[in-house]
């Protein structure tokens, strides 16, 4: 049995890494998969990469790195990674310790007559070690790749399934017992179909020029199957659709979204039948090509039953389908330092997610939002997040933010919005607003409950995520100001705001349990509905009415749009 896993990992000058950062990784008891999320180009692969290194999947050798791997391509930076691994013993050495991948492996380079070296720490090689355990590394990006089984011009097996059957084939018993017999019955096979035929004269005609040009030398020819360690690697996956055994078409002949789907069967088959071992599997991006119901299935039916079944999952993604925003320990958060110019570490925590007063259990909730809500995983690839009440609420910020931002771009362009615009300016000017929130990464989440809105606030200060909230006051008079200065619940349940309250106690207690949450800066009440701010009469909550009303509203009050939540999406920073 062997057992593989990466502890942690120091990355220093590597690329995008320019000040060291550090990652943790949950031990074993912890079983789900651990996903690497951030924008483009925050250095992501990057820290992939550092990964293989550091578990050895990937060989440091003398001139390994160049220039465009250090940090802002700086000779006198010093590159370092370090990663600290756990494992099993592979066997006993020369001294009678165990040979095992377990330990440090720190990886530097110096700088020599202008020249880059890389080197290893003394003592902390991990050379060889890794094909004494189960790692496989997938790139989805070039999928077609990794189901190639072929050699590459120095005899190296590149794809994680040309590994994997080659590792079966070498360590199988009862293939090793069959190799004579294999190798016989298909010299005797070779000889009947080539008997009298036209190859075979083709053959023997190749046999007897080659002799005379080596000056008469009586050579020999075999024309015939590989070496049979090789075969399995020459054979190919052949695909018969719907029922169709006749005529199977080459795996690779395929479209990328089947041959990821391929592949997703291929790692479940390694999981099925390594029972015995628990390995580590490197996704990059596993979501590439796959409809966004298979990202989902792909994440719950196969990274999470890898990482249940005690496997070590790391991915990187930028799907919202491909991660569960509760499970705080699966997420690895990168952000690029425009100022410092470098990846850091956005958030790592692999402790655990608690809450003070939980209005429903962190367990029931993530089961009751999930199933109402499918945008949630958004707020983790966000910069910032605006929590509203519900769908009605989603559509009537989404449109007044999108004409507020239209509003103010052409007033940045030196034209009012009812006088006369060319029409490239307008179309511009509109395209910009389309795209606003998108380009600023921020999202509009419903929290479907002023109960529940506290669990995704806290969530967001858990992962130091910009938030603000927009909810219903539900009562008509407004003393939010002075609900706001009672620090303590018991405070404010002792003073005439909640005495007089009478049936709206209720009403006040969640209210001031917002504003002490959340914080004024970070709020937006409407008085005493969203309906009602927009002048919508009717009590039927009818989403194609509220439109109509929207459209027909030419100016839209600080009571909807409040001048915090315009400081927060930035309106006061555009720039034409």
């Amino acid at each position: 049995m062997s057992k593989v896993r990466i502890e942690s990992i120091e990355v220093e000058n590597y690329r995008s890494f320019g000040e060291r950062q550090r990652f943790e990784f949950p031990g074993e008891e912890y079983k789900k998969p651990i996903a690497i999320i951030g924008y483009n180009n925050v250095g992501k692969t990057n820290l992939m990469n550092a990964i293989l290194y550091g578990v050895g999947e990937r060989y440091v050798q003398e001139k390994t790195f160049e220039l465009k791997d250090i940090h802002n391509l700086d000779k006198d930076r010093r590159l370092f990674i370090r990663s600290q691994m756990g494992g099993s013993s592979y066997g006993i050495d020369y001294y009678g310790k165990d040979k095992t991948i377990a330990g440090t492996h720190t990886i530097t380079c110096k700088l020599e007559d202008g020249e880059l070296y890389s080197e290893i720490a003394k003592g902390e090689s991990f050379f060889g070690a890794n094909k004494h355990y189960n790692i496989f590394y997938i790139n989805f990006h070039n999928i077609k790749d990794e189901i190639s089984t072929q050699k590459t011009s120095w005899g190296n097996l590149t794809s994680f399934l040309a590994k994997h059957i080659q590792k079966l084939v070498d360590s199988d018993g009862v293939m090793a017992t069959k190799k004579t017999y294999f190798k016989d019955e298909n010299d005797k096979l070779k000889e009947e179909i080539l008997d009298g035929s036209k190859l075979n004269k083709f053959i023997d005609s190749i046999k007897e020029n080659y002799s005379v040009n080596l000056r008469d030398n009586n050579c020999m020819i075999d024309f015939g199957l590989p070496d049979y360690e090789d075969i399995f690697l020459k054979m190919i996956f052949k695909i018969g659709l719907n029922g169709n055994m006749d005529s199977p078409i080459p795996l690779e002949h395929f479209g990328d979204g089947y041959i990821s789907m391929f592949v997703m069967a291929v790692i479940q088959a390694i999981a099925e039948t390594e029972i015995d071992d628990k390995c580590l599997f490197l996704f990059e991006e596993p979501e590439s090509f796959l409809h966004a119901n298979h990202q989902e299935y792909f994440y719950k039916r196969v990274l999470c039953n890898l990482a249940n079944r005690g496997h070590q999952v790391i991915y990187t993604t930028h799907s919202a389908k491909m991660i569960d925003i509760f499970d705080t320990k699966s997420i690895i958060k990168l952000e690029f330092d425009e100022d410092k110019m470098q990846t850091e570490v956005s958030y790592n925590n692999i402790g655990n997610f608690d809450i003070e007063d939980e209005v429903i259990g962190v367990a029931q909730y993530n089961q009751y939002i999930k199933t109402i809500e499918p945008n949630l995983n958004k707020i983790l690839f966000s910069k910032k997040v605006i929590f509203v009440e519900g769908p009605n609420d989603v559509m009537v910020y989404n449109y007044v933010i999108r004409k507020k931002v239209y509003e103010a771009y052409l007033s940045k362009r030196g034209y009012e919005k009812n006088g006369e615009i060319p029409y490239d300016v307008e179309e511009a000017c509109k395209s910009f607003a389309d795209t606003y929130l998108n380009f600023e990464n921020i999202v509009i989440i419903p929290h479907h409950g002023k109960s529940t809105v506290f669990l995704l606030v806290e969530l967001c200060k858990h992962f130091n995520i910009d938030y603000f909230v927009i909810t219903d006051w539900d009562l008509y008079e407004d003393f939010i100001g002075e609900l706001s200065k009672y620090k303590h619940e018991s405070d404010m349940k002792k003073s005439h705001l909640y005495k007089e309250a009478s049936s709206n106690k209720g009403i006040i207690t969640t209210n001031w349990k917002i504003i002490s949450s959340v914080g004024l800066d970070n709020i937006h009440y409407n008085i005493p509905r969203l309906e009602e701010v927009i002048g919508y009469e009717n009590n039927d909550k009818d989403s194609l009415n509220i439109w109509k009303k929207l459209n027909e509203t030419d100016e839209f009050s600080t009571n909807l749009f409040s001048s915090n939540l315009e400081k927060f999406i930035g309106l006061n920073n555009i720039k034409p």
